[in-house]
């Protein structure tokens, strides 16, 4: 299988301003180049696309500040990495509580069964709750 050329913004730019001089068709830069002329057209498309943005009217007065998004600090790497954790353990309990719970069900189940052969019956015993003060 062919690796995936990659081209450099230079690269690019070079192409496109010899194609937007009309030196050069696509074809024949793609055939010089050895690069798919679909791929070409792409970037010319977005050459165009990004100089119609740039001179789009722009609205009078101050330009209001964007905030620059800061890196992320140790503190929030250590966030991050105990969410993750807790992610990770709160998925493993859950697990161990679905098999714990099968294995209950599995028990009450032979008991059921033990108690049907021996001509038993089962009585459910309820334990009363605990009243909480204040």
């Amino acid at each position: 299988m062919k690796e995936r050329a990659s081209y450099t913004p230079e690269e690019k730019l070079e192409i496109i301003k010899a194609i937007f001089s009309k030196k050069v068709s696509i074809q024949t830069i793609a055939k010089e180049k050895g690069i798919a002329p679909t791929l070409i057209s792409l970037w010319k498309k977005q050459a165009e696309e990004a100089m119609e943005a740039r001179f789009q009217p722009q609205p009078k007065g101050r330009r209001k500040s964007v905030p620059v998004a800061a890196a992320p600090s140790e503190s929030d790497r250590t966030l991050k990495n105990d969410a993750r954790k807790a992610k990770i353990k709160a998925a493993h309990l859950e697990s161990s509580l679905r098999e714990a719970k099968a294995r209950c069900a599995k028990l009450e189940e032979q008991v059921a069964t033990m108690a049907a052969t021996f001509g038993c019956r089962l009585v459910k015993v309820r334990t009363p709750r605990k009243s909480r003060k204040g």
